[in-house]
């Protein structure tokens, strides 16, 4: 079966742009950045390499990445005639995603939908003629069984996380096992822009993400990763061996000189980590890397991931008070982050956090709390973006329980505009602190000499003096503005 696996095009205007597949808040971007970010899309990539390996004809497009357009796409689908269509989808480019199925089945091919709204939203999907099947949580090995399925014209009624049409009714299956992720296939990177998907919390390019694990053994409300991308207790992490054999394979086969590992948490075991840092060690590996880890780092492991490599983590903090942490199931002890942070200072590792603003229980005051922990914590950059309640999610249940939505479409859901408010705390309040927030962080890393050299190589790296340019006045004209 010929297989056709799209990142589809998601244009919003002729200014903006939509980050989806790969993407933990599905957003839009500006299209014409310094240094363009375009995250790895690793579902698709992973079920192209899962086909190819059961025998399919398979083809992978990331439009996103390569900045194709809608008629380029189109005349692509017409060329190519896939057999099957599959398509990742998201929440705030579901109106866009459908638009392009039917464009699909009406060029002759079986429509699969997957990802995250397919997940939330599938039977309501498959309400959709032109949708013809949709597959929940992670898709890989059940895509794999529906493909060879269908090229036998046999029976895929029965198939694990598949959703299908029974009567012209929707029919969603229940979740299929969690793929063992040690005998998974390496990503299918080969027919991908590899040199586009550069992350900026990277300091040296060519950079290259990877996945050491998957699932995550938390439950905070308000993430995709354990409702909606795997479902609960789907926590798996890839041996040592395996992780230093792919970090090996993509400095060998794409000069990374820094890896990024965009687990939900590299630092679940703390000892499979300082193997991974051994097995770095042991092999001789020169290449640096970043994670996203979490507050409970001993100074043992620290010491470890210094050796190894690893200039910079992640914390996901998100807000400053206790009853905002408890209410989104957030296990994070504020005086273990602020121990860790000085800890990494001493060590010579770069910290990072992230906040929300908008959580449930959240007020002017725990705003104010939260941006004062922020600077007074002393991470060398910091993220603030606004809470937005994904379907799937257990945020979403309450927000839609408790009447707090405000969003109008789907495609309000892309983090450029607050969707919630509540009784005391408006929308526009929520977005007021998130920008002065960001403008606080932009003018702390501007003035730091040592960050803004790091990051300006970075971008004439990849774009000259002309990007540099135009990166400070981007930078100068958003902290000048108003709001």
């Amino acid at each position: 079966m010929k297989v056709l696996l799209a990142n589809l095009p998601w244009i919003s205007d002729s200014e903006k742009v939509g980050l989806r597949a790969g993407s933990r808040w599905p957003h839009l971007k500006l299209k014409k950045e310094q240094l363009p970010y375009y995250p790895f899309p690793f579902f698709l990539a992973y079920a192209a390499a899962v086909l190819r390996e059961g025998g399919h004809e398979v083809l992978i497009k990331d439009c996103i990445a390569e900045e194709m357009t809608d008629v380029e796409f189109l005349e692509y689908m017409k060329n190519e005639s896939a057999d099957v269509a599959v398509f990742e989808t998201s929440t705030p480019s579901i109106g866009n995603d459908l638009m392009w199925t039917s464009k699909a089945k009406e060029l002759g091919s079986k429509t699969v939908l997957t990802g995250p709204h397919a997940t939330a939203k599938g039977e309501e999907l498959l309400r959709e003629e032109y949708v013809d099947f949709i597959i929940t949580y992670e898709y890989e090995y059940p895509l794999l069984e529906l493909v060879n399925a269908l090229g036998v014209d046999g029976d895929f009624t029965e198939i694990k996380s598949l959703g299908f049409k029974e009567g012209g009714k929707p029919v969603v299956n229940g979740k299929a096992p969690l793929a063992d992720v040690d005998e998974m296939p390496y990503p299918l990177r080969e027919e991908l822009p590899m040199e586009k998907y550069i992350d900026p919390f990277c300091k040296h390019a060519p950079n290259a993400q990877m996945w050491s694990s998957r699932g995550c053994p938390y439950q905070c409300t308000y993430c995709l990763e354990p409702w909606v991308f795997y479902g609960m207790r789907s926590y798996r992490a890839r041996s040592p061996e395996s992780v230093v054999d792919e970090m090996q394979y993509l400095v060998e086969s794409y000069g990374a000189r820094e890896i990024y590992f965009d687990d939900s948490s590299f630092s679940v075991d703390q000892e499979r980590v300082r193997s991974i840092c051994g097995e770095i060690v042991k092999r001789g590996l020169k290449v640096y890397w970043s994670c996203m880890a979490d507050a409970k780092l001993t100074e043992e492991t620290l010491r470890a991931m210094k050796e190894a490599g690893c200039i910079a983590i992640k914390f996901g903090v998100e807000s400053a008070d206790p009853r905002i942490l408890d209410n989104i199931n957030k296990h994070v002890n504020l005086s273990e982050v602020r121990r860790v942070v000085q800890l990494l200072k001493r060590i010579g590792i770069e910290s990072h956090a992230t906040y929300m603003f908008g959580l449930p229980g959240e007020t002017r005051e725990t705003m104010e709390k939260t941006l004062k922990f922020a600077f007074s914590l002393g991470t060398d950059t910091a993220q603030f973006s606004m809470a937005i309640p994904y379907p799937g999610t257990k945020f979403y249940e309450q927000a839609e329980r408790e009447g707090w939505l405000k969003a109008g479409d789907w495609s309000d859901f892309t983090g450029q505009n607050p969707v919630i408010e509540y009784p005391n705390l408006s929308g526009a309040e929520i977005a007021e602190t998130m920008h002065k927030a960001r403008k606080r962080i932009m003018l702390k890393v501007a003035l730091n000499p040592r960050q803004n050299i790091q990051y300006l190589k970075m971008i004439y790296g990849y774009g000259g003096a002309k990007a540099v340019l135009d990166n400070i006045i981007e930078k100068t004209s958003y902290l000048l503005k108003g709001g």
